[in-house]
């Protein structure tokens, strides 16, 4: 099989026979192994940290044009990333992957699902106004959920703290539910936008980088589209 699918913001699920791109900390880290072994030595972080990778990922801000040519690609897969980005550089993400997608190629996005986390928490808030146990409210479990911010700021070394605050890959910016969602996949430029289910897609070898837990009981929703 050609090597043109993109599995984007991949995090250690990289598959070999993708094209796996990621920016974080730990991706840099795993590429630069003598730079990883050091820092670990030196205590600076921990010697697992950026091990989790069985193929070298390229290493990508998602901010900035996609690293390929126009009409390269057969496929765009991005699980629980778009979230990761303000909607103006999410929008532009989505029209960088129509410009590098062959005629026909497919896109498929998973985000979490706003829509059950508000659903959720109106049951939990009507239960009283808890949720889980009497000592978590509903409130402070639907910002767990929708993960703006973390409870606390950033701890650990200088370095760590500084990355976190620079970088905050882990803060979602932005939520959707599957109307918004297709909306902004649309306005890229895609055609036949729809809603799909874990594993029901027209990519081949979906079940290569799609998990589970990132779509079913409510983790997720799922759009997929073509490039006219």
């Amino acid at each position: 099989m050609e090597m043109d699918r993109l599995n984007l913001g991949c995090g250690p699920n990289a598959p070999s026979s993708w094209l796996n791109l990621d920016g974080s900390w730990n991706a840099w880290l795993y590429n630069h192994g003598g730079i990883r072994w050091a820092l670990a030595t030196l205590g600076v972080i921990n010697r697992d940290q950026g091990s989790q990778w069985s193929v070298r990922p390229i290493i990508h801000d998602l901010r900035r044009p996609l690293p390929f040519r126009e009409d390269t690609l057969s496929a765009v897969y991005a699980s629980h990333i778009l979230e990761h980005l303000y909607l103006v550089d999410a929008r532009r993400l989505l029209t960088e992957c129509r410009r590098v997608l062959k005629p026909n190629g497919v896109i498929r996005i998973i985000v979490p699902d706003l829509r059950f986390m508000v659903t959720e928490y109106l049951a939990k808030k009507n239960d009283s106004g808890r949720a889980l146990s009497e000592k978590i409210r509903a409130a402070d479990y639907l910002n767990e959920r929708l993960a703006f911010r973390k409870p606390a700021p950033p701890g650990g070394n200088l370095l760590l703290r500084f990355y976190e605050t620079w970088k905050d890959l882990h803060s979602h910016y932005w939520m959707y539910d599957s109307d918004s969602l297709a909306c902004y996949v649309e306005q890229a430029g895609f055609a036949e936008v729809a809603e799909k289910g874990f594993l029901q897609s027209a990519i081949q070898g979906i079940k290569e980088v799609e998990d589970p837990e990132r779509i079913l009981g409510g983790a997720g929703i799922c759009i997929e589209a073509k490039k006219p």
